[in-house]
């Protein structure tokens, strides 16, 4: 079978991490890193766990590379172009099977149920979750979140090369070359002006699979996508061998999101508490940060994104690239929105059309800047009294953080 990921140059050392353990336990996988990035000089394909290598700028699905990359961030562009490499990898390799894994993802076992669920079905996914939530505090930070944002994770999925199932690729291919916004709550009267509202990246589109599609199966199986948006009703043991065990059958894989910001640690101190069950992963999610570090993170973290910047040499603002994605009547404009110049140019037209706009956007968020220490007790101060259990580790350590921001 075929996997593969797709990533940044700085995501590079957690690829490494993917394909070792994915070869680990999957000997015959075969496995592409698929790079939306410059390919570093020191980079050696001989020297890495991966069997190919493919440069999304020079996928025949982008039209337009430049102004694709330009308008969408890191997040947008991989996700993006995840059905467009399914497609291309079906048609060069000649896959029958193909599976993608999110870069943050560890493989833990065989990968069974995927090979074997693909001589049936055309696609697979994961849901977030299988089981409900109990805890109000868990419905609304799990069970409203996928609401939100997609009831599967699409750190996951596989494909079939069959009629299905290059229907569904190419469907959901061509949604998010147009479509694949990160919805994150900044210009939102532009977003609600164009209907955008409520995106989420490539995931979101998946919720339409079960209406406009046949033959897709859903895999539930507990070992599978493993992390902590789900970890309240999955419980990790090991057993006398040492294997992990999820529910009692084996540990698939896990997904360290959120382990870069931080968030994969606090969401896992808080889970400790409300779930002791949970502490087993400490010690999967302490392996991880230390397979990180032998990959080369602390290096590669800090290798800048090939359209980081305009050809001027100013770093492109967030806000520049979600306009020309909401304003598509744009795209045929401007083939390379990175250029800047006296005459007609991306940078020149937004600026007239948007630049006080703009500048109403950066006066409110530096109001809100100031007035943040307060926002952040307050919220801090009301989260911990309703959800957080007085005597516990998590309740003193969000406490001296408290203290920390006050003073």
């Amino acid at each position: 079978m075929h996997f593969f990921t797709s990533v940044t140059a700085n995501y590079i050392p957690k690829a490494r991490i993917l394909a070792k353990t994915l070869k680990q336990y999957n000997p015959t996988a075969y496995f592409i890193l698929a790079l939306s990035d410059n390919l570093p000089e020191h980079f050696n394909l001989e020297d890495e766990p991966f069997d190919d290598i493919l440069l999304t700028d020079q996928l025949p699905i982008i039209e337009s590379p430049k102004s694709f990359f330009f308008r969408h961030n890191i997040t947008e562009v991989c996700t993006a172009v995840k059905p467009g490499c399914a497609l291309y990898i079906m048609e060069k390799f000649g896959a029958e099977k193909v599976c993608y894994l999110d870069p943050d993802i560890a493989v833990f076992s065989e990968l069974i149920e995927v090979e074997e669920a693909l001589n049936t079905y055309s696609m697979i996914f994961t849901p977030h979750t299988t089981i409900p939530e109990e805890r109000e505090n868990y419905i609304v930070g799990n069970e409203i979140l996928f609401l939100k944002r997609g009831t599967y994770n699409l750190g996951f999925f596989a494909v079939k090369n069959d009629e299905e199932g290059k229907k569904f690729l190419s469907w959901w291919n061509k949604r998010l070359m147009k479509f694949c916004l990160d919805d994150d709550y900044t210009l939102l009267e532009l977003l609600d002006e164009q209907g955008l509202l409520g995106l989420f990246t490539d995931q979101k589109w998946i919720d339409l699979v079960p209406s406009l599609f046949d033959n897709y199966h859903i895999l539930k199986h507990p070992g599978y996508n493993v992390s902590t948006w789900n970890l309240s009703n999955r419980i990790v043991t090991k057993d006398k061998n040492g294997l992990y065990l999820v529910n009692g059958e084996p540990l698939r894989f896990f997904h360290f999101s959120g382990v870069d910001s931080g968030a994969h640690s606090i969401v896992l101190s808080q889970l400790n508490d409300f779930y002791p069950h949970t502490k087993t992963v400490n010690e999967i999610s302490k392996w991880y940060l230390e397979q990180e570090k032998l990959a080369g993170e602390d290096e590669w973290k800090k290798v800048e994104w090939k359209y980081t910047r305009y050809e001027n040499g100013l770093i492109i603002p967030k806000v520049h690239r979600k306009i020309m994605l909401i304003r598509r009547d744009t795209h045929p404009y401007f083939s390379n929105p990175l250029e800047v110049h006296e005459g007609f140019c991306f940078y020149n037209w937004m600026m007239n059309e948007y630049g006080e706009y703009i500048a109403s956007k950066k006066v409110e968020a530096s109001h809100i800047y100031q007035k943040k220490d307060s926002l952040v007790i307050k919220c801090l101060k009301k989260f911990i009294r309703k959800f957080v259990p007085e005597k516990s580790r998590l309740y003193n350590k969000l406490k001296r953080i408290w203290k920390a921001i006050k003073s």
